[in-house]
């Protein structure tokens, strides 16, 4: 990811936007504030197609909150890349 990306991420992990996407994870929340500048999954394509995969930011969001991660752990990862881009 670049570090365009990742400061999108970053932003969008805010503990301020509690409550801001509909979901019971506050990663609901960075992927609500995602989507709000127009960051998102693509429209599913006809169904004998193959939809685009998601964006980036999104399949990592969605990765870290498989494995069980939170929206602090995240953060923190992200602040070591963007420190260690720096």
């Amino acid at each position: 990811m670049s570090v365009e990306e990742l400061e999108t991420l970053l932003a969008a992990l805010d503990p301020r936007l509690d409550g801001f996407g509909d979901g019971g994870s506050c990663l609901d929340d960075a992927s609500a504030f995602l989507a709000r500048l127009g960051i998102q999954s693509p429209p599913a394509l006809e169904a004998d197609q193959a939809a685009e995969p998601a964006a980036p930011l999104l399949q990592w969001l969605e990765r870290w909150r498989s494995a069980g991660g939170t929206r602090d752990t995240l953060r923190l990862m992200v602040r070591t890349l963007l420190a260690h881009r720096g």
